[in-house]
């Protein structure tokens, strides 16, 4: 209860900055709002925000809201609600960007804070047909996964894998990515296996963050991780990305694969991958043709490019070489450590390889008689 009270403080006191610095600011030509999922900046969306800034250039003044993390705490909504429709005092921006899930349903719920203005999504997946609706003058910047092309990309950089754990958390938006997993893995399932921790038979529970660290740390070294999604554990707490950051740092024992840079920079090796500096510059080109007078509803949601980018030093720490043409960041500076693997307890499959190895000594063991 006190760290819920703490967190909304801090959230109270970054809006009330916000909405301050927003007043306070030298006005230019327009004026656009930068909605965020999160309750204070971060790393990945202050890039996102610096994408939108440089991409508007002259034409328009960016202001930034944080939103709290959990968009099932309908008290915090409100009071965020109340708080940024105080500080508003009528004036109404003449483009808002969300970034993220929480931000796009804030947005639809509380449309009359801006009611004229045009909404551009980002950083999420399509919506449904439903919302958007509701949310009426919108359109934006899908952020889909690139599912396959990563799946191909881990075996033609490690034809030697044998065991790809794909990593998703229990959102409805990951039964689909689970589905698109499964599709990408069929031309590779005469040589290896595919493992959805969590969501496998008999281990259907999900994850919480100290198992998620448990499993980055088991996978062998014929393995590979794919980072798809994990917003939230079992129990429905947010994750940050700090979060993932930090457990990829401590615990990754095998190449880890990523779909955007969330978590870039931790130690993951990185792969074809959307960078949120780009979505806030296709955010840009969006908001400024909004600025032009072009009607919003004319406009097909159109998805960032995805980026082959990977960590240096995470490729030279397993042996890895960056496809030709690939960008690559973070070159190692000196020898690079080598984690051993060591299996933790509770993970079925872990378990499983290691019976099925003393299984396969003991068969092909033949006794000897004595004549």
């Amino acid at each position: 209860m006190k760290n819920k009270r703490i967190t909304r403080f801090r959230f109270s006191a970054v809006l009330c900055l916000t909405w301050l610095l927003w007043t306070c600011a030298p006005a230019l030509a327009r004026d656009v709002l930068l909605l965020h999922s999160d309750p204070a900046p971060t790393p990945w969306n202050q890039r996102l925000a610096s994408g939108l800034i440089e991409g508007l250039g002259s034409r328009a003044g960016v202001q930034q809201a944080f939103l709290p993390s959990d968009s099932t705490d309908e008290d915090a909504f409100d009071a965020a609600y109340d708080r940024m429709s105080e500080a508003m005092a009528g004036k109404t921006p003449d483009a808002v960007v969300t970034e993220g899930d929480i931000a796009f349903a804030f947005a639809r719920k509380f449309r009359d804070l801006f009611p004229n203005a045009p909404l551009i999504f980002c950083a999420m997946d399509r919506p449904n047909p439903r919302e958007l609706s509701e949310c009426g003058n919108c359109t934006g910047i899908p952020m889909t996964c690139s599912v396959r092309e990563n799946v191909n990309l881990i075996f033609a950089m490690r034809p030697e894998t044998r065991l790809l754990v794909a990593i998703v958390d229990g959102a409805p938006e990951s039964a689909r990515i689970r589905k698109a997993v499964n599709r990408a893995m069929e031309p590779y399932l005469d040589r290896a296996q595919i493992m959805f921790p969590g969501f496998e038979a008999g281990d259907d529970g999900e994850l919480n963050l100290a198992e998620l660290g448990d499993t980055l740390a088991s996978v062998p070294s014929s393995g590979a991780v794919l980072f798809l999604r994990f917003t939230e554990d079992r129990d429905g707490n947010p994750v940050s990305n700090e979060n993932i950051a930090a457990l990829i740092r401590a615990r990754a024992a095998s190449p880890i694969f990523l779909v955007n840079d969330a978590a870039f920079g931790s130690g993951a090796v990185g792969g074809l991958m959307i960078p949120a500096k780009n979505v806030g510059e296709n955010a840009a080109r969006v908001a400024l043709k909004v600025l032009d007078g072009v009607d919003v509803r004319e406009m097909l949601p159109v998805s960032t490019e995805p980026v082959m980018r990977f960590d240096g030093t995470a490729l030279a720490r397993f042996g890895l070489h960056a496809p030709d043409g690939a960008e690559v960041v973070n070159p190692p500076a000196g020898k690079v450590e080598e984690r051993s693997v060591l299996p933790v307890t509770g993970l079925a499959w872990a378990l499983g390889l290691a019976a099925l190895v003393v299984l396969a000594m003991l068969v092909h063991r033949r006794p000897r008689f004595g004549r």
